[in-house]
């Protein structure tokens, strides 16, 4: 399968109930939203996330994690010392924008 990426923007976010590192986006990707779980919580609050633009596999099976599904994955780059960093177009992309 080959893998889609495609620009995404955070139009809200809540943190995982049962998880100390899971955070549940919605994500707007052109005219459909997916419903992402990512364990970047130590490095974002929910509260920061609306409004950012992110790199998202998009055509990933649906799959549950801590009881929550989760459509996608967002795209992360991690530091030598664990830290996770989402990786964000450097311009001003259209949520839907393909990646290639």
């Amino acid at each position: 399968m080959k893998l889609q990426f495609q620009v995404g923007e955070i139009i809200s976010c809540e943190a995982v109930a049962k998880s100390k590192k899971l955070l549940c986006s919605q994500v707007k990707i052109g005219s459909k939203t997916y419903q992402i779980v990512s364990g970047i919580r130590k490095q974002y609050s929910p509260e920061e996330m609306p409004g950012k633009k992110v790199m998202v596999l998009v055509n990933l099976a649906p799959r549950e994690i801590a009881g929550v599904k989760s459509e996608g994955m967002l795209l992360c780059a991690e530091g030598k010392d664990g830290e996770l960093s989402l990786m964000t177009p450097e311009r001003d992309m259209p949520a839907g924008a393909e990646i290639g």
